[in-house]
Parts: structure tokens; C-alpha cells; sequence
């Protein structure tokens, strides 16, 4: 509730919203006076797996300094109740974004391009992500686009809790070798995903649909997905060769990096930008 103070630390200022299994609410560090984002696990129940994954997150995003992560400052407990704080964005999630006018072009281009970087720092220091959608995608105020939420992440150097055979991930972007297991969960795992929300931000659809996950899922493993020029004619062809190449079945198909994805990105500025009026 808005007053209360949690581990005799982060005074509760309101409630932001709620997701999966944690509520989030806007607090203020006691001790450094800054405004900060507290997320608790909802579940007065949660099994230890839960808890680990949850305190896992911190551990996962901890050194990952970079203007496109999400900061992730402290983990700990109250009472029974489980935390983590980060810092206070000011904005909305791509997810709820995408619910209103079409973005841009460049719109598109730009948070593309800032997830790509994410990407690329956080698997230059072993870190999966392993859950990229536009839920995890936020959008601030001044159009910086964020990489949160590594509850599901994979590290060289912290200890999984994932149970054997247990698919994680969300049905509408996970990659083939999520689903399947034929191939290695790896840094192009992510960038399937991407693919898929650069396929929902440029044609406004997302590529597979259907009612029930396992059916969902056995199309990202079998069915290629329709040509984004199909419900997007306008997309100059490059985007749509961009996105096809990101959602190849094989991993060793797609992008070799995100780096590689991000220099691709550069190059397509110039169909995104309006062209120049003529110098009198």
C-alpha cells in the first residue's frame, strides 16, 4: 500500500502494474532519496524453483551495464515476501505500444536497432535472454527502447533452475529450438525472437496464431512464415529480407550475431528516413 515501508528500505509511492507472478510498484530508496521500480512476487505460495528464477533475474542482469538493459539494482526479502528493484522507467512496453497508431518506419528501425544492441551486450557477457517480446520491450519517453525482465535468462556464470525437459518461453515468439530441442539454445535462439517482433512491428501481425501453445508452437517449428510484403506491401523489400533471415528454422541460418543483425540495421536507414526535399 502507497506509505508502506519495505525491508525498512524502499517507501511504497503507487502501484505500476502487475505480470506473470509479481506486482510492481513505484518506490523511494530511503537511503538515497531515488525513485525506483520494486517488483514482488505475488505468489504467497511460490515453490522454490519460482523463488530461485525470481531472485535469478538479478543475478542474470547484474554487470550487464548498458543504455538498453534495464538497470537492475537490488534483491531481497520481506517478511515472506520476495523483491528485486530497478530503475524507474518512464513510458510504455512495446506490447502496448503496438496497440496504438502503426509505428513508423523509423520508429521500427530504432527499437530494432536498440534491442539488437542489448542483445549484443548481453551475450558478450554469456547471457540469454531467452524470452524476447514485445512485453519485455520498453518503450521511454524519449523513444530509448529497454531490454527487461531476465527472470528466464540463461548465464555461463550462474546456475540454472530450469527442470529437464521443461520448455520456458512465451508460445507466440519462441524459437524453434525451444520448442523442438533439436538444436542448442543459443544466441540466435534470441534473435528468432526478435525476428518475430520485428515481423509484429512492421506488418502489424504476428506471424503464427493460434488458440491452443502446442499447436502455436508446432508452427514455428514447421511452418515457414507468409512474406511480411504480403500484409505489408509498402515494406521495402530489405526489411522483409531482414526479418525472413532472423526467423530461419536453423539457427546457423540466421544472423552469425546480434552484431551482425545491428550492422544490417544501419544499412537500411536510408529507406526509412523520408527523403530529403531538393536544395533550391
Amino acid at each position: 500500500m502507497p506509505g508502506q515501508v519495505v525491508a525498512e528500505r524502499y517507501r511504497v509511492e503507487r502501484w505500476l502494474g502487475s505480470g506473470g507472478s509479481a506486482m510492481v510498484h513505484e518506490v523511494t530508496d530511503l537511503t538515497t532519496g531515488e525513485h525506483l521500480a520494486l517488483k514482488v512476487l505475488a505468489l504467497p505460495s511460490a515453490d522454490a524453483s519460482q523463488i530461485a528464477r525470481f531472485r535469478q533475474e538479478v543475478e542474470h542482469a547484474r554487470g550487464l551495464e548498458h543504455p538498453n538493459i534495464v538497470r537492475v539494482h537490488d534483491v531481497g526479502t520481506d517478511g515472506e515476501r520476495h523483491f528485486l528493484t530497478t530503475e524507474l522507467l518512464v513510458g510504455q512496453d512495446l506490447k502496448h505500444r503496438l496497440l496504438g497508431p502503426r509505428p513508423t518506419l523509423a520508429e521500427a528501425l530504432r527499437w530494432l536497432t536498440h534491442a539488437a544492441a542489448a542483445l549484443e551486450h548481453a551475450h558478450g557477457r554469456g547471457v540469454l535472454h531467452r524470452d524476447v517480446k514485445p512485453g519485455n520491450l520498453f518503450v521511454t519517453k524519449p523513444g530509448v527502447l529497454k531490454l527487461m525482465d531476465f527472470g528466464l535468462a540463461k548465464s555461463a556464470h550462474v546456475a540454472g533452475v530450469t527442470a529437464q525437459g521443461a520448455v520456458l518461453g512465451t508460445p507466440e515468439y519462441m524459437a524453434p529450438e525451444q520448442i523442438s530441442g533439436a538444436f542448442a539454445v543459443s544466441p540466435a535462439t534470441d534473435l528468432y525472437s526478435l525476428g518475430v517482433v520485428a515481423y509484429e512491428v512492421l506488418t502489424g501481425q504476428l506471424p503464427f496464431r493460434h488458440p491452443q501453445p502446442v499447436p502455436l508452437m508446432i508452427l514455428h517449428v514447421q511452418q515457414p512464415p507468409t512474406p511480411p510484403r504480403t500484409l505489408s506491401p509498402g515494406l521495402p523489400e530489405p526489411f522483409e529480407r531482414m526479418v525472413l533471415k532472423l526467423m530461419q528454422k536453423k539457427p546457423d541460418d540466421r544472423y552469425p550475431s546480434a552484431a551482425a543483425l545491428r550492422a544490417d540495421l544501419a544499412r537500411l536507414w536510408p529507406l526509412a528516413l523520408p527523403p530529403k526535399a531538393p536544395s533550391v
